[in-house]
């Protein structure tokens, strides 16, 4: 509850306006900086030396844009074994199952025995097996050809270059980073004290230079951090913005914001003449801080003591002085 002071009689003269007429509406700022929402180390998974990387850092490229090509002519070889071998298993399969068909017409006649017919569909059965081992082979000599070219995973932009043409590239080896350039986000470390009338805020714009951004907030972290009592705000662009860009973010508070001039102490305490009644009264403002705006929950319609509000104080000092 809001301390009133007993209101004065007093002769000085003064007026009032309505706290809808002389509220702030401060804006924040703080640093911001747009950043990749993706962002990979494009790595090798195939053992081989590196032919071509047609990208440079700073270059954007497309989905599917070849990023680095790697000696593949012994993964060619490779999968032309495996083909060789799966060939090789249907023509044997082919052969036996010409063998089982026969074998099937002599049982039919009673020229050979049910467990010779069995040793038959048995071979077939193992070949088929060894059919799908060799086909196999093939997608996994056919995938290892594939990863010699390495492409990219979404459009973006190449941060940097970890290899070189001629480098002799293993699984995991690092070749490049790719930070992706159709999403980004922009972030920010808001004070926890502003985090609630940031939520309030009505808009948001990054401001680059001469240009400003339209900004929606996308989520704020709960957690806060220690050092510095922030809480990370990530926010999306209506615009495109290129990744490391950095700004300042700016918004307005929707609270409206008593001016420093309108604060006044008495007896060691800030605060303000409102009208109540008719009469000035002087409210105690104990979280008031001198030469700052103090964001306050009044009604607009409140009025405060405009012209003479000085005034009112020197009288109510030589009116505390005569008691």
């Amino acid at each position: 509850m809001l301390l009133l002071l007993p209101s004065l009689s007093l002769a000085t003269e003064w007026n009032a306006k309505p706290l809808s007429e002389i509220a702030l509406y401060p804006e924040f700022r703080i640093p911001a900086a747009v950043h990749a929402r993706d962002e990979a180390g494009i790595a090798a998974e195939v053992s081989a030396r590196i032919l071509a990387m047609p990208v440079r850092e700073g270059e954007a490229v497309a989905r599917g844009a070849v990023l680095v090509r790697l000696d593949d002519a012994a993964y060619r070889i490779e999968l032309e074994r495996a083909r060789a071998q799966r060939a090789l298993v249907d023509s044997r399969i082919e052969l036996a199952r010409a063998q089982l068909a026969q074998a099937r017409a002599l049982a039919a006649r009673g020229f050979i025995s049910a467990d010779g017919l069995r040793i038959r569909e048995t071979e077939v059965g193992v070949l088929e097996s060894e059919r799908a081992a060799a086909a196999a082979s093939v997608a996994s000599a056919e995938l290892a050809l594939a990863r010699c070219v390495v492409r990219a995973p979404y459009a973006g932009v190449v941060r940097s270059r970890s290899a070189s043409v001629g480098d002799l590239a293993s699984p995991g080896m690092p070749l490049l980073t790719l930070a992706a350039s159709d999403e980004v986000e922009v972030r920010a470390r808001v004070p926890a004290s502003q985090v609630e009338a940031f939520e309030r805020a009505q808009a948001w714009r990054l401001h680059v230079g001469d240009a400003a951004h339209e900004l929606s907030v996308r989520r704020i972290s709960p957690v806060v951090e220690t050092a510095g009592q922030v809480r990370e705000a990530v926010l999306v662009a209506a615009s495109a913005l290129a990744p490391g860009l950095a700004g300042e973010l700016r918004w307005r508070s929707t609270d409206p914001h008593l001016p420093a001039a309108y604060l006044q102490q008495r007896e060691g305490v800030l605060g303000a003449w409102v009208v109540r009644d008719g009469q000035p009264q002087f409210m105690p403002l104990p979280q008031a801080q001198a030469g700052r705006p103090l964001a306050v929950d009044w009604p607009l319609a409140t009025e405060l003591v405009d012209d003479g509000r000085f005034a009112l104080d020197l009288h109510a000092e030589r009116a505390a002085e005569a008691q």
